[in-house]
């Protein structure tokens, strides 16, 4: 039996006496967008966090292309694959757009300090190559525009695609965003949405909590609906948010829908 690229097992996560999350089990293949949803507090960031090492699982395990990284600190999990964004704008406000994607790219860096401080030919041929591929990014979130403004100084709709192209320049194999179209009018939400499109285009696997509906069922092909911290259903979108526990779930969200 082929191995899923992507799985939690039995995922559980306590937060003193309150159940965040409870026997979460899930299998993902290489190159699936999977949305998912759930009223407030249903545990969708929790599981996200669990995901990314930012929380250690009370019970059960992540299992990354088949091997354990449940307890592994973020920045490791990052490095292997596994990158992950946040609500908020989590920028280097200071930087250039194009600064802030170069810098996205240099955890992959073999680099170390003592050759950058010498400049070596490795270091500079390094260095040459991410500059390369954050141009090419730049260009590819349609942020061409915008390649010397600072970070700051962009609306809130293309600090968000920003966000998404420094977490893209990392090379992602796996790319979990939470409430990425969260307080945006329809022309913001297009342009992130856009930006989440190019990152499926990719081929990366990409994990989405969103409470726009619409635009979430437009981008994933499956879905999954957390509840209280319990998956009640997972697989096709249609069918998913058609189901009566889904709906009793969601009743007085008319804006969900």
């Amino acid at each position: 039996m082929e191995t899923a690229f992507l799985q939690t097992s039995d995922l559980t996560k306590d937060f003193g006496n309150l159940r965040a999350l409870h026997r979460v089990s899930l299998q993902l293949d290489r190159g699936e967008v999977l949305g998912i949803v759930g009223p407030n507090g249903s545990g969708k960031t929790t599981f996200l966090n669990v995901l990314s090492g930012y929380h250690t699982p009370s019970e059960g395990e992540v299992l990354f292309k088949g091997k354990t990284v449940s307890r592994l600190r973020p920045d490791r999990i990052a490095a292997m694959g596994i990158v992950r964004t946040f609500q908020s704008n989590v920028l280097y406000g200071e930087a250039t757009v194009f600064e802030s994607v170069l810098r996205g790219g240099y955890l992959l860096s073999k680099t170390s300090l003592l050759k950058a401080f010498f400049n070596t030919g490795g270091y500079s041929s390094e260095e040459k190559g991410l500059r390369e591929r954050a141009r090419e990014i730049v260009s590819i979130f349609n942020l061409q525009d915008d390649t010397d403004i600072p970070a700051s100084m962009l609306p809130h709709g293309k600090q968000r695609a920003l966000g998404i192209a420094m977490a893209f320049a990392t090379r992602p194999k796996v790319l979990l965003l939470d409430e990425p179209l969260a307080g945006m009018d329809f022309g913001q939400t297009q342009l992130v949405a856009q930006a989440i499109q190019r990152v499926i285009d990719e081929g990366v696997t990409v994990l989405l909590v969103e409470h726009n509906i619409r635009t979430l069922l437009a981008l994933c092909r499956r879905v999954m609906v957390l509840v209280s911290g319990r998956k009640i259903a997972d697989g096709d979108p249609q069918d998913v948010m058609n189901r009566k526990e889904v709906v009793e779930a969601y009743l007085g969200m008319d804006d969900e829908f």
